[in-house]
């Protein structure tokens, strides 16, 4: 699944298609970013292109109300949730209750996931090029779920294709699986729907603000941060929202870094 071109220890990709579905991108071609963690263990970043898109839905009243988000700069999202291999090549532990090396990482709280990023910035400084690796925001986060689709899942409306691309409820067990083995969606990122819930930077607040936002960060202050994509237990939506206390810990949360 990973092609890379050597730049030192910095892999970049340039691939010639594009697909239809990224309507607000608009690129021909889409950088890639491979990090060598050593072992054998790599980490892909795929490029997601500053844009607009309407953040959250008026299904759940932690959703409300639906408004206009602008990101004003390019960001990287790593291509699948980060899996116990990449965790223990940064850590040298791995606290999951699943194991395999291809699963994602749980069992780690939003806590944990920052000590990870700052492991992994002095890991890979001189691969990282001026970037550093830290939780998406919760618009980020969605922004790059959607990839252009106003729909409540990444593919659209209907309910029947969420097993092509997710696992979660009655196509799961109670478990994880390995990552990136459904289809991706159209900015070719994995599992955004499923598998395990995704820590993301922002703290949690109870309603969206109803006017337009630039670069949202969330609230200032908060007890809870905030988890999006749903687990192996939930059907979940683009615009689904879940909490939990930042040293809190589960066999369904897990995450993904990005690179600004």
């Amino acid at each position: 699944m990973i092609r890379f071109l050597a730049m030192g220890m910095l892999g970049l990709v340039w691939t010639g298609s594009c697909s239809s579905a990224m309507k607000p991108v608009g690129r021909d071609s889409q950088e890639k970013i491979v990090l060598d963690l050593g072992g054998g263990v790599k980490m892909e970043f795929v490029r997601i292109k500053a844009g607009k898109f309407t953040m959250g839905s008026n299904e759940y009243d932690d959703e409300k109300p639906p408004h206009e988000v602008t990101l004003t700069k390019d960001y990287w999202m790593q291509t699948t949730e980060t899996t116990q291999a990449q965790w223990e090549a940064v850590m040298g532990k791995n606290p999951s209750k699943f194991k395999g090396a291809d699963l994602p990482v749980e069992q780690v709280s939003w806590d944990d996931c920052r000590e990870f990023m700052k492991k992994l910035n002095e890991k890979a400084e001189e691969q990282l090029n001026g970037k550093a690796a830290g939780l998406p925001t919760e618009a980020q986060w969605e922004y790059a779920c959607r990839a252009g689709e106003k729909g409540r899942w990444c593919f659209g409306d209907d309910e029947k294709r969420l097993g092509d691309y997710a696992w979660c409820g009655d196509n799961a067990d109670p478990r994880t699986y390995p990552v990136g083995k459904k289809r991706a969606n159209a900015w070719g990122l994995y599992d955004m729907h499923g598998n395990v819930w995704e820590w993301c930077e922002d703290w949690y607040g109870e309603k969206y603000p109803s006017e337009a936002a630039t670069d949202p960060t969330g609230p200032e202050k908060g007890e809870f941060r905030c988890l999006r994509g749903g687990c192996w237990g939930n059907r979940t939506r683009s615009a689904g929202r879940s909490k939990d206390q930042p040293a809190s810990v589960g066999s369904d949360h897990g995450f993904r870094p990005a690179l600004r």
